[in-house]
């Protein structure tokens, strides 16, 4: 009899737990502080399904929002850092879809992913991951359409981490805000020579800003298609160096001064021509 009620009483256990089971939130991963909870319910007030964990230094959230799965990251102490979000071709916005199916890469690589991604003090980019073959490509779009670079194998088998905001000096900001009026940040790197890389997106121009690791305005630069190159910087390259022909080009702005870098082709032979907006050659 004792052996029946032991059993009894077991199975009345596991019953037990099974529904305490079902009652508790069982989205959540790992149990986080107030102060989390009430900032991801800050960026994303629609946020179901919310399972949190950690990465790192990171407390992320994996969560669904107005039919969007989404990953948001956040400090210890609750600070914002960036959303991203799983999309398909056609949740892209018009401009970007469009912009993309006129690129070289379309119908020609195969999509493998295309997300959202929203960072702390920087504008939103859509990113298209492409392959074809053994060749991966990561194509950054701005909300309007502009591709604002195209980076090979950009993860190399890595995580979101790599996308986490940079921090950016107020410095900065105020040069690039001054220079460069309603300019939007698109990305920010620091190089391994200690300088810092911040990818801006100008009018209709994307152009990546060069400061010192101290913090000083090195040089702008930004791609140039070959059919908007005046006249006279043609003639003068082509000019100087016969039998060569114009592959590309970027347009550079330092301190000092503005020219253009022009590359240039003989065959297999490469060669870079600097040259100012009047045509002239310089060493």
């Amino acid at each position: 009899m004792k052996l029946e009620k032991y059993f009894l009483l077991l199975a009345l256990g596991v019953f037990a737990f099974a529904l305490q089971s079902c009652d508790d939130d069982d989205n959540d991963g790992i149990s986080v502080p107030a102060e989390l909870s009430n900032a991801l319910a800050k960026e994303h007030p629609n946020a179901q399904r919310i399972e949190w964990e950690t990465k790192g230094a990171y407390y992320v959230a994996d969560f669904h929002e107005d039919n969007f799965e989404k990953e948001a990251w956040f400090t210890k102490d609750g600070v914002w850092q960036m959303t991203e979000t799983d999309l398909r071709c056609a949740d892209l916005p018009a401009p970007v879809r469009s912009s993309y199916e006129s690129s070289t890469y379309y119908n020609v690589w195969k999509v493998e992913d295309v997300d959202k991604l929203e960072r702390k003090e920087m504008a939103v980019v859509y990113i298209i991951e492409v392959e074809k073959g053994n060749q991966e490509m990561d194509l950054y779009y701005s909300e309007d359409g502009i591709l604002v670079k195209e980076v090979a194998d950009a993860h190399n088998g890595g995580s979101p981490e790599d996308y986490l905001p940079s921090d950016i000096s107020a410095a900065i900001k105020d040069f690039i805000a001054k220079k460069y009026p309603n300019a939007r940040i698109v990305d920010i790197e620091k190089e391994k020579n200690g300088m810092t890389e911040v990818e801006i997106v100008h009018g209709s121009i994307s152009k990546d800003v060069m400061f010192t690791a101290e913090g000083a305005w090195a040089y702008t630069i930004w791609d140039i298609s070959k059919r908007h190159l005046e006249d006279v910087v043609k003639n003068a390259v082509t000019a100087a160096h016969p039998g060569y022909v114009i592959d590309d080009a970027d347009f550079i702005e330092t301190p000092d001064g503005s020219y253009f870098l022009v590359e240039m082709e003989q065959g297999e032979r490469e060669i870079y021509v600097k040259v100012t907006a009047e045509g002239e050659i310089l060493p």
